[in-house]
């Protein structure tokens, strides 16, 4: 997408520009003004061209931390390699905004070399209609940098409207209250995975649950076989509601629907109410820290897990694809080598309600999961469920995964 928009955006604002400045010079506009008001004429447009640049700099950097895309390739990618190298968001931004001011003085080469290139190897081109169709040219390339930085903003207003925002629509309990109130069917067949997969996990070591939202109903199965249990996300609301569970305030939610059917995955035919509370305050016990993340982040953790687990956590955050791969890239990278991955998503689902507000979705499947986890992970454990929940909540099947990640770069 990067690639195709740079593509775009570069032959555009070439085409543009060097018909303006033909038209500049065929118009005869500047023929009778003096020399001193010619450059003052091009250095005005160099202003404007400047001008134009930085409302174009300033929308693509919204578009590059909202999204994860951009309109230029260089940018795009200074921006990845400092994030990846220094972890720094600040100096990611300084690198993108370098990138995307060198890629856009380079589009300019192509004006100099025609307009002081014709002037010097034809005498139908002198030196003055040269700097005409320079000052044309620039002018055209500013109005076209704030019609591309127009359109950018008008992108992600759009996008901003088609769906809530999390940081300004989400409201915990609204989610807890549309979705675990009982033991619904893509739960039940999550659970019974993430019970199964926790048998293949390193006993006494610490369990990262990566983008947990406000709930706790997957982490009780990874109570008895964690050292320590680490809850990560992105909304400290979030979290905040998990701390009124551990801490049993009045009000917090009850996740004991989803602790029996935890327990009878596990084995245990009919749990008691000793038997739900035994693991409820185990689970308060193995739980030691509570971390605001987030996925945009190359390091979103400072330090490497032998099991992680993100469920219904990357699909759910973004409706770009291209994204969601950053996003897939930047959690799983937190596994150490030898470590597992487990991981869930929904299934072709574009967006998810909560309290009538749609919320965004990847519309990814089971094959796009397969291919973000190829290079680092040996072939794992990938299921479909279908769960027929399309009227209810946006969705009708799930992807559950299950994969280690390989000791060697090299390997497979």
């Amino acid at each position: 997408m990067t690639l195709a928009a740079t593509v775009a955006s570069t032959y555009a604002l070439d085409a543009v520009a060097a018909a303006a400045g033909v038209c500049m010079v065929a118009s005869g506009l500047l023929a009778d003004v003096g020399q001193q008001w010619l450059l003052v004429f091009v250095a005005a447009s160099y202003a404007c061209w400047g001008h134009g640049l930085h409302a174009s700099l300033k929308a693509n950097q919204t578009l590059l931390t909202t999204t994860g895309t951009s309109t230029n390739l260089l940018s795009k990618a200074a921006y990845d390699l400092t994030r990846r190298r220094t972890g720094s968001a600040r100096a990611a931004r300084l690198a993108a905004a370098a990138g995307y001011t060198t890629a856009e003085l380079a589009k300019e080469a192509p004006y100099y070399a025609a307009a002081f290139g014709a002037a010097v190897l034809s005498d139908s081109v002198t030196s003055r209609e040269a700097l005409v169709f320079l000052g044309g040219a620039n002018l055209a390339a500013a109005l076209y940098e704030h019609g591309l930085a127009r359109l950018t903003r008008a992108f992600l207003e759009r996008r901003r409207r088609r769906y809530a925002s999390f940081d300004t629509d989400w409201v915990p309990q609204d989610y807890l209250d549309g979705y675990y109130r009982t033991v619904e069917p893509d739960e039940i067949e999550t659970i019974a995975f993430f019970v199964d997969a926790m048998r293949h996990a390193e006993r006494g070591r610490p369990v990262l649950f990566f983008g947990v939202g406000p709930t706790l109903h997957h982490v009780f199965a990874a109570a008895e076989v964690a050292s320590e249990i680490h809850l990560g996300d992105y909304l400290p609301a979030n979290l905040a509601e998990i701390r009124r569970w551990i801490d049993r305030e009045p009000g917090a939610h009850d996740w004991r629907p989803f602790v029996r059917h935890t327990l009878r995955c596990e084995g245990v035919s009919h749990p008691t109410d000793q038997d739900l509370a035994a693991r409820e305050d185990l689970t308060r016990v193995k739980i030691t820290e509570l971390l605001e993340v987030d996925a945009r982040h190359p390091r979103p953790v400072d330090r490497r897990y032998t099991t992680v687990i993100s469920a219904y956590c990357a699909d759910s955050a973004t409706d770009d694809r291209a994204t969601w791969q950053l996003f897939m890239r930047h959690i799983s990278g937190l596994v150490r080598p030898g470590g597992l991955f487990v991981t869930a998503a929904l299934r072709r689902c574009r967006g998810y309600t909560v309290a009538g507000r749609a919320f965004p979705s990847a519309d990814i499947d089971e094959t796009d999961l397969q291919a973000v986890l190829r290079t680092d992970f040996e072939p794992g454990s990938i299921e479909v469920r279908h769960t027929a929940q399309d009227d209810a909540h946006g969705y009708a099947a799930i992807v559950l995964c299950r994969a280690r990640r390989r000791t060697r770069p090299d390997q497979g």
